[in-house]
């Protein structure tokens, strides 16, 4: 279950706008929140410049003033921790997450530019390289407020070594939120504009191994839901369309982080972050 959620804000419109989603999935868990500012100038502190010292001290502040009533109505009630670090903030948020016991990381997508629908921003993205707690993200939240308690959710695997974890974690938020789970595997059909019978094969044979593999993978599972395989254009648009039929407000990924060798279906995280309509939880 999740009991500590950690809250990375940056003061900005979608920081603000994901703090009333923290503190009511917070209070449906009876989960204690953290809020991390990290201020990255203070770097530069060692500088011998007396003036850029003093200026940094003051937006160091300024920002600890922000922080100290930043959310205070959203989150009233609540056990709330507020931390003002100095620092590479993905860093930070890394860190601080792996070392205080942090079940959950909360975090709209940061991208500032008119491009943002076409990148994460450095921090979330950073975040969901780096970190191995599962984070909830979601790229649009500014501009379309959601319902914090999901009533469908969509769960994609790729029917790898993760795939238990992931299901295990979707069926453990479908029961909190009395939600209807759904579990995909995308195997994009054959190209129409290359066709062969040998394609077609390797197909098939992909498609029944998944089957296997999953019943395989799941079989410890209590009550795993059935897989259902999806074979249209691509992974990501064949996932989405799985968001869309089953009106799906919250989608479960895996995702992998560090260094590893990403699956197929963690290769396409971030577009599923970036496209999925709604908040997405991977780890």
């Amino acid at each position: 279950m999740i009991q500590h959620i950690l809250f990375p804000v940056d003061f900005s419109a979608p920081s603000l706008a994901t703090g009333p989603v923290v503190a009511r999935w917070a209070r449906s868990f009876g989960a204690r929140v953290t809020l991390v500012h990290a201020f990255g100038p203070m770097a530069f502190s060692t500088v011998e410049n007396p003036l850029l010292v003093a200026d940094l001290a003051r937006l160091n502040e300024a920002s600890r003033q922000r922080l100290a009533h930043c959310l205070e109505d959203e989150l009233k009630g609540l056990p709330v921790d507020r931390v003002l670090v100095e620092g590479n903030t993905v860093d930070a948020i890394c860190s601080h997450a792996r070392d205080h016991q942090v079940d959950l990381i909360m975090m709209p997508t940061m991208g500032y530019t008119r491009f943002r629908q076409l990148m994460l921003g450095s921090v979330t993205a950073g975040v969901l390289h780096d970190s191995e707690i599962p984070v909830w993200t979601d790229a649009h939240i500014d501009a379309s407020p959601i319902d914090a308690n999901p009533s469908s959710i969509v769960c994609a695997v790729d029917c790898g070594p993760q795939t238990v974890a992931v299901v295990r974690y979707a069926q453990m938020l479908g029961r909190h939120f009395n939600a209807r789970l759904k579990v995909v595997h995308s195997n994009p059909k054959v190209s129409k504009y290359f066709p062969s019978g040998i394609a077609s094969s390797a197909h098939s044979f992909a498609v029944n191994s998944a089957q296997k593999d999953y019943q395989a993978t799941v079989a410890q599972l209590l009550d795993a839901p059935a897989l259902e395989i999806l074979e249209g254009e691509s992974i990501s648009s064949d996932i989405i369309s799985a968001i869309q039929q089953n009106q799906a407000d919250l989608l479960v990924i895996g995702r992998g982080h560090g260094q590893g060798v990403l699956g197929r279906l963690r290769s396409n995280a971030h577009d599923l972050i970036r496209l999925a309509g709604c908040p997405v939880v991977s780890f």
